[in-house]
């Protein structure tokens, strides 16, 4: 188990205690059970694409299968993670039928339209596929899509010639598949150039699974990523409503991080770039007390508190000079940054002073910096 696993599941038990505190709002239990719905579910990555796609070799590839599973043609699957091997069938007439193992021949045989299977693959942990099988007509593919779009956090196009036809299925595809989605070529033609409606492009062989290494590393990055802002979002209300949390230090990392000293003098270039950050956080907090004075609603308020944030965190990773000699001033603006978004989504008076106390907090942070 790797060092952020543990702070997974230590921040997961953390949360499910802090749910059960009968002193916390319903708003406060409302955000906790769903950061903790977030931490307990894996990450979900669909496997798109025409008849013939790939996509069968690469679902087995992804999930640790045998390359060989079954015989005939696989229908609309789910593959998770699990202690043991099972499959649950759903037959064309409503039934079901549920096996110790992965899918047989002898199942596979009575045309399933659906399997649900577990693996205790350990390419699975923290994520699950779906695969999604239609016919080639663009009624099925466009119906298909419309079913597996809220049932996927990530979509794999497979494509063996990317052309006119999946270029305008995936364009009228729901608005949601295309916020994290990667194209993946699996015919022999070479890569094309970057197209701007997917993340990412990798060209992979079915048959040698030649390219997938690539895919598998970046996947893991990405699952890892939106594991990391989980735990921090979670950690913040941790933190925020007295509860311990975990410390998150790097997978790489077997002992706590030696804490760096500033240098009595800062060079000029970090000088004069923490001036420029202390002056934005100076005219930051002007702004916010008219806006205040205003009398405008809550949601413009957060909204500037958020922005404010993010402009600092911004200059604060724009700046090579501060991100080598203060490091722990530019992880505090992201810090800063992430608990902005998460008072934004608890609302409420509370949450807004809590907001000004973190903007003010900020100023005083940024303030001993120059003071040093």
């Amino acid at each position: 188990m790797t060092l952020q696993r543990s702070v997974h599941d230590d921040t997961l038990a953390g949360l499910k205690a802090l749910c059960s505190d009968a002193r916390l709002s319903a708003k406060a239990q409302a955000s906790c059970a769903a950061l903790a719905g977030k931490l307990a579910a894996p990450v979900r990555i669909g496997l798109l694409g025409l008849p013939g796609a790939g996509k069968r070799a690469i679902l087995a590839a992804l999930g640790g299968l045998p390359p060989d599973l079954g015989t005939q043609p696989l229908p609309t699957l789910e593959l998770n993670h699990g202690p043991t091997a099972r499959t649950d069938a759903m037959l064309a007439d409503g039934s079901r039928i549920e096996t110790e193992g992965l899918p047989t021949p002898d199942l596979l045989a009575q045309d399933p339209v659906f399997l649900q299977i577990t693996s205790p693959a350990p390419a699975l942990s923290g994520r699950s596929l779906l695969l999604l099988v239609t016919d080639a007509s663009a009624s099925d593919l466009r119906a298909g899509l419309a079913w597996a779009a809220p049932r996927l956090d990530l979509a794999l196009w497979c494509s063996r010639d990317w052309g006119d036809f999946e270029r305008d299925l995936w364009q009228a595809a729901p608005d949601r598949m295309h916020n994290h989605a990667l194209l993946v070529l699996t015919g022999d033609h070479p890569a094309r150039p970057q197209d701007t409606e997917f993340d990412g492009q990798f060209q992979v062989s079915p048959d040698t699974a030649l390219g997938l290494a690539p895919l598998v590393a970046h996947l893991d990055r990405v699952i890892e990523d939106a594991s990391l802002q989980d735990i921090h979002a979670a950690q913040m209300l941790l933190h925020r409503y007295g509860a311990p949390a975990p410390r998150i230090v790097p997978a790489e990392q077997t002992q706590p991080a030696e804490i760096i000293p500033h240098p009595a003098t800062l060079p000029p270039e970090a000088a004069r770039d923490l001036a420029r950050v202390f002056h934005a956080v100076r005219d930051a907090a002007n702004d916010l007390s008219a806006t205040l004075e205003s009398g405008c609603d809550e949601d413009t308020l957060f909204t500037a508190f958020e922005e404010t944030f993010s402009t600092l965190s911004s200059r604060a990773a724009s700046a090579d000079s501060l991100q080598e000699h203060l490091p722990d001033l530019a992880a505090l603006f992201e810090e800063a940054q992430d608990l902005a978004l998460l008072l934004r989504i608890e609302g409420g008076a509370d949450q807004l002073a809590d907001a000004a106390q973190l903007l003010l907090q900020v100023r005083q942070d940024v303030e001993q910096h120059m003071a040093a």
